[in-house]
């Protein structure tokens, strides 16, 4: 491998005209100078297209991808097939990173011979004023897969597609479910599990900034059940993967977004479609395995929810009203 690869930046790009400059300048003005940007303009109805046309006659490293609106995922996508580095990042177009994010991450990278490198991250308003919070880790630490799969539910730094460095070859079979909400909870395992090395930094070298106006903040609606789908999924995965030790915490997570999906009328014809379509992947479970790994308590709530679904959330829909 060369000792200054190339690094793909895929930056899907959908409404952002007022924030889009800022997460450019910061990619151009990396200190790690060999990168191939990539900006995958989704339909954007705004000026976005155009700004990004703009920067592409900037900097020579830009590429610029328009195409039909399809959702994050779909342009996610777009740029990993066009991707020609060894290694990939995606960082979103409201979000902007430190001059030294790339450089650090693939000198951690290349220290540890790691597949996937995780930074922590600024959390920030839309003003860009950061919240309180300290590094998820106190060190560098280089760990394997299942330790980071077991790292799931213990910070949201290992979930999310950006504030990450991956060797482009673990994307190689994956590719982003087309149309989803919480597409991060969809592949998180998949890419993981492609990883024999995953390497740990408490640098917070990447700025989420935390839209108000975006569908993370909007009223819970039909797409939202999307998370529970990811959750089985996931927890099918886990079942079948040997990751035993994870199946319980992963039923809980799937039981809360049923418990959430209550804010839903499950009478209207299409929420009633979409719940019996997520049903119908919950029941396709193993019941014998999952039940043995299951401690008595989540193997009566998975039962009540197996049998008898819809009984089950009007009562819980009552208790949660006490």
């Amino acid at each position: 491998m060369a000792a200054t690869p190339l690094i793909s930046i895929i930056v899907p790009v959908y409404n952002v005209e007022h924030v889009l400059d800022r997460c450019i300048a910061s990619l151009v003005a990396q200190t790690y100078p060999n990168l191939e940007i990539i900006l995958v303009d989704d339909g954007s109805p705004d000026a976005s297209a155009g700004k990004c046309d703009a920067w592409n006659e900037k900097d020579q490293r830009i590429r610029v991808i328009h195409q039909e609106n399809r959702g994050l995922s779909e342009a996610r996508n777009t740029g990993i097939d066009a991707a020609t580095g060894e290694y990939l990042a995606f960082v979103d177009s409201d979000d902007y990173v430190e001059p030294e994010y790339i450089e650090s991450l693939l000198s951690a990278a290349q220290r540890n011979n790691a597949d996937m490198v995780i930074c922590s991250y600024v959390d920030e308003d839309e003003h860009c004023h950061p919240k309180e919070e300290t590094p998820f880790v106190e060190h560098e630490m280089n760990i394997d897969s299942h330790q980071c799969m077991e790292g799931i539910y213990r910070h949201m730094e290992f979930v999310l597609a950006w504030n990450k460095l991956y060797k482009a070859k673990i994307w190689e079979t994956y590719r982003y479910p087309s149309g989803k909400l919480h597409e991060d909870e969809f592949a998180f395992h998949h890419i993981v599990t492609n990883c024999d090395s995953v390497v740990l930094v408490p640098d917070r070298l990447y700025h989420y900034v935390d839209n108000a106006t975006s569908i993370m903040h909007t009223a819970y609606s039909i797409r939202n059940l999307d998370v529970i789908e990811a959750r089985i999924e996931r927890l099918r995965f886990f079942l079948l993967n040997g990751y035993a030790n994870l199946v319980p915490t992963t039923f809980r997570f799937v039981m809360t977004g049923f418990y959430r999906a209550t804010q839903l009328s499950w009478s209207q014809p299409d929420v009633r479609r979409r719940i019996e379509g997520i049903l119908a992947l919950f029941r396709a479970l193993p019941p014998a395995r999952i039940l043995r790994i299951l401690p008595m308590k989540d193997r009566i709530s998975y039962l009540c929810m197996y049998w008898c679904p819809f009984a089950y959330q009007r009562l819980k829909k009552l208790i949660l009203k006490r």
